[in-house]
């Protein structure tokens, strides 16, 4: 039979792994906000059946939208969604799987969504 003292200690020893096991699972995502990483070139299918190509140049500054045989460049431009391109006229949001274009702040695409899943990474 074991003693209050070899079972006091296990206790300790089980609540202080209990303890490290819950905190190691806070730690990844303590101070983490979820974004979704936008690729370079992605296609979204539009609520009206419209597709919406967005390729984006490397460095991030301009991003391309075409929809049909229409194409605009559009300048990054600073917003609270993820990403936001304009050209003063058009404009274009990123924000995780979905994206919408404005033109003249009326509604030409959207709400579209990716055609394809987007990885999820923790941004710190």
């Amino acid at each position: 039979m074991r003693s209050r003292r070899e079972i006091a200690t296990a206790a300790g020893r089980s609540a202080a792994l209990a303890l490290a096991t819950l905190l190691a699972g806070c730690v990844v995502t303590v101070g983490g906000t979820p974004e979704t990483v936008l690729p370079a070139d992605n296609m979204y299918a539009c609520r009206d059946g419209t597709m919406l190509r967005v390729a984006r140049q490397p460095d991030g500054r301009y991003a391309f939208a075409s929809i049909g045989n229409q194409s605009v460049r559009l300048m990054r431009a600073d917003s609270a969604a993820q990403e936001k391109y304009s050209d003063g006229n058009t404009t274009l949001y990123l924000d995780g799987e979905n994206a919408l274009v404005t033109s003249d702040s009326f509604v030409v695409a959207g709400p579209c969504v990716s055609t394809v899943p987007l990885p999820v990474t923790q941004r710190y």
